[in-house]
């Protein structure tokens, strides 16, 4: 079985071989290995959501992993950048949400990044230099980030809910409120883009919030299958957690988070009097 098939057989759809001398990199061959995933709708749910991105990045990154260790000289090279390179790739257009989309696929996909240590005929080939993006005059993901992330200058991390997600640390407070029943990720400049397929109508089961909250090593202990032992660290899926309560008007998790107020974790410790705070304020005086 040749190098495309034993990808294509663990479900990436499209695989990239590039000259590593065109790519600035010493290695004879670099690869790119897509394997998408399908949009799905957000749960209506009092419980997390997790996009769908993170369990087909885990599911990637488990079949490049046993790619690496079947062929000999294919290394994973997660430290390459690799938007750079997608953007002077000609099948790929680039989006003002700095996303990549693939053509029939959308931005919806995950790439795993290897080198080969000798040659490969290349299938693709990096344009002199990157095109520019294919919105033209379209602000759709401008209008719908909920945090205003997207701008006419570009994208503010700092405004992003998911990197508030992934930091670990407490997210600013005007931005709590727009968590919504976000665990980690955030799907709106996707849905909105025309150049992305609508979600299908059924949603993934989220995540039981009164586990997080309640048994929190034992819940990152069952996502770190899903979404990766490294997404899934329990403070940080806690403090994440704390949002979403208030969020959601869980009243019923009030003893839960009023403990957790004395957490270790300063983050985990703020979420939680917020989420209180914000809890009580929208029972009103006499219920609270």
């Amino acid at each position: 079985m040749d190098l495309p098939e034993l990808f294509a057989e663990r479900g990436f759809s499209r695989v990239f071989v590039l000259d590593g001398a065109a790519c600035g990199i010493p290695e004879p061959a670099l690869i790119l290995a897509a394997m998408p995933y399908a949009a799905e709708a957000v749960p209506a749910a009092e419980d997390a959501w997790i996009h769908p991105y993170y369990p087909v990045s885990q599911r990637a990154y488990r079949a490049a992993r046993e790619l690496a260790e079947m062929v000999p000289g294919l290394a994973l090279r997660p430290d390459i950048r690799v938007k750079p390179i997608f953007a002077r790739l000609g099948e790929l257009t680039q989006g003002r949400n700095t996303l990549s989309y693939l053509p029939e696929t959308g931005s919806r996909f995950h790439v795993q990044i290897f080198t080969l240590d000798r040659s490969l005929p290349p299938n693709a080939a990096l344009l002199p230099a990157p095109k520019p993006l294919h919105c033209g005059s379209c602000r759709r993901c401008m209008e719908v980030c909920p945090a205003g992330a997207i701008t006419e200058e570009g994208f503010v991390r700092e405004r992003c809910l998911r990197f508030w997600q992934l930091s670990g640390k407490p997210a600013p407070e005007a931005l709590r409120p727009l968590m919504g029943n976000r665990l980690i990720g955030c799907d709106d400049c996707q849905r909105c883009c025309p150049h992305n397929t609508a979600p299908r109508a059924d949603a993934a089961p989220a995540f039981p919030l009164e586990r997080l909250l309640a048994s929190p090593g034992e819940a990152a202990a069952d996502l770190a299958g899903q979404i990766g032992a490294n997404l899934a660290l329990p403070n940080r899926l806690l403090t994440q957690a704390c949002l979403i309560a208030a969020n959601t008007a869980r009243t019923d998790l009030l003893p839960c988070l009023a403990r957790l107020r004395e957490h270790p974790s300063a983050a985990v410790a703020e979420s939680a009097a917020w989420a209180v705070e914000a809890l009580r304020r929208g029972m009103g005086p006499e219920e609270g």
